[in-house]
């Protein structure tokens, strides 16, 4: 009995600092989308999502290499930092790069731009339902009763959402439009990477898309860039480039994925469904941003939904449905 508790004991010494990390992270993402909104009052939206996806991608490479150090000072054999990607795969990769590290935070930011930071969450907030019906229907994830269930919630909550955006007093419905199409080009990618992640590693494959799609980004934000006033912008913009990009994007994706090797995926998601809480919450304490009731009753069903869908029927994907994945990348490739 006493080894028992204290195996208990460790193992739960070993789990608090992550639960304790993801909900300080939660609230920081929460935060970036109040600070994005705060830093578009002096920049443009691509220049300042450029700027803060870069910052997000220089923190996240340095973070990926000093883990490659450690992990591959402890081996004989040299490990290779980035990986040697086949000739017949980098057309998907290319792909990948270009709708996921270029259009779509190119058009969640002018989104954002056209609407209000709490509001876009809710919108982002709906990536595993739309995910979860779309992988059913290509038979690549299984649903059950439940997860039925958490689609029905989460589209309640977009007719309330966006019937709430086409009110003349709100007029939020171009910006509403566009994050629904970012929201999209996500689930997307998120479908289109998932052969290639499996095959050299989810983070490798992220990392060489980040870089891909975010030069593209650098070069056509460009010319914004230049016009920016560096020197004039305010300590709160400044802020939410930096740490929003270094600490809130790089950092955070690290940390996600240190989580998932302790908690496991449900627990973890968990804490993503609750940023448009966090959002809420952060918009209402701190530029005194009311959320209007169709937006409470939206976020209700939105994330009652997603909490549904990733934790309630969370099944694991079969290896029928994994080979059934292998044959259809294969003749995509072909």
């Amino acid at each position: 009995m006493q080894r028992d508790t204290q195996n208990t004991n460790t193992s739960d010494g070993g789990i608090w600092p992550h639960h304790s990390i993801l909900i300080l992270f939660t609230f920081l993402w929460g935060a970036n989308f109040i600070l994005a909104e705060i830093a578009l009052k002096e920049m443009s939206p691509i220049s300042f999502s450029v700027s803060r996806f870069a910052m997000g991608g220089l923190a996240m490479f340095l973070v990926l290499y000093l883990q490659y150090r450690a992990e591959s000072g402890h081996k004989k054999n040299s490990v290779s930092f980035l990986p040697s990607i086949k000739k017949k795969h980098w057309p998907r990769l290319i792909l990948i790069s270009v709708v996921g590290a270029t259009l779509a935070p190119w058009l969640g930011i002018e989104g954002l731009g056209l609407t209000h930071g709490a509001r876009a969450s809710l919108w982002l907030a709906l990536g595993p339902a739309v995910s979860t019906a779309c992988g059913y229907f290509l038979r690549t994830e299984q649903m059950g009763t439940y997860g039925f269930l958490g689609v029905l919630f989460a589209v309640t909550g977009t007719f309330i959402l966006g019937w709430d955006g086409l009110r003349p007093e709100q007029g939020y419905w171009l910006g509403d439009v566009i994050l629904i199409i970012a929201l999209i080009l996500t689930i997307i990618e998120l479908h289109l990477i998932k052969p290639l992640a499996r095959e050299y590693g989810p983070i490798p494959i992220v990392a060489l898309r980040t870089a891909i799609g975010g030069t593209l980004y650098l070069f056509i934000a460009s010319p914004a860039l230049v016009e920016v006033s560096w020197l004039s912008l305010g300590p709160w913009t400044w802020f939410a480039i930096l740490a929003g990009g270094g600490i809130g994007v790089g950092l955070g994706q690290w940390i996600k994925v240190r989580a998932l090797k302790k908690l496991g995926p449900t627990q973890v998601v968990l804490y993503g469904n609750l940023v448009p809480i966090a959002a809420l919450l952060i918009a209402w304490l701190s530029i005194g941003e009311n959320p209007s009731l169709p937006e409470i009753i939206s976020a209700i069903f939105i994330i009652s939904g997603a909490i549904f869908i990733q934790v309630i029927d969370s099944k694991p994907t079969s290896p029928y449905q994994n080979k059934q994945m292998d044959t259809l990348y294969n003749r995509t490739e072909k």
